[in-house]
């Protein structure tokens, strides 16, 4: 009886390490993709453009758009995480063709269009910059 116990425990201690490994796991099973888009707003003159208003609109393979803003810092640096739900699959690579502007509210002043890399994993983002140059 008492190595049946024993089995079990070690069974039982085997299963939770198991769910406690999937739990630390990266990749969330929801379809989600992740990516980290980075850059600078700029003049022309090279001066940075603080607190710049940057929106950026993404799509993927059904071309239903996403988007997001984000703030430029005092130095004109922004920085923000791309979290696009399953509802948006990306393209190939996976990626999505995005548009970048600021500002992102009226005419814009300055507009890029990238592809921005992703990854299902929240914890592997790719990297994406973008410099944006207002006149």
């Amino acid at each position: 009886m008492t190595r049946t116990l024993r089995v079990v425990a070690l069974t039982l201690g085997a299963v939770a390490l198991a769910a406690c490994g999937s739990l630390l796991t990266t990749v969330d099973g929801s379809g989600a993709h992740y990516g980290l888009l980075r850059g600078t707003v700029t003049r022309a003159s090279g001066g940075p453009v603080a607190n710049a208003a940057v929106g950026v609109s993404c799509v993927g393979t059904t071309n239903e758009p996403f988007g997001l803003t984000v703030d430029a810092d005092a130095t004109g640096k922004f920085q923000t995480n791309v979290n696009a739900p399953s509802i948006f699959p990306p393209l190939s690579g996976p990626s999505y063709t995005c548009r970048v502007l600021t500002p992102y509210t009226g005419v814009p002043l300055a507009e890029k269009s990238i592809t921005i890399l992703v990854s299902t994993s929240a914890n592997a983002r790719p990297v994406t910059e973008v410099s944006l140059v207002v006149p």
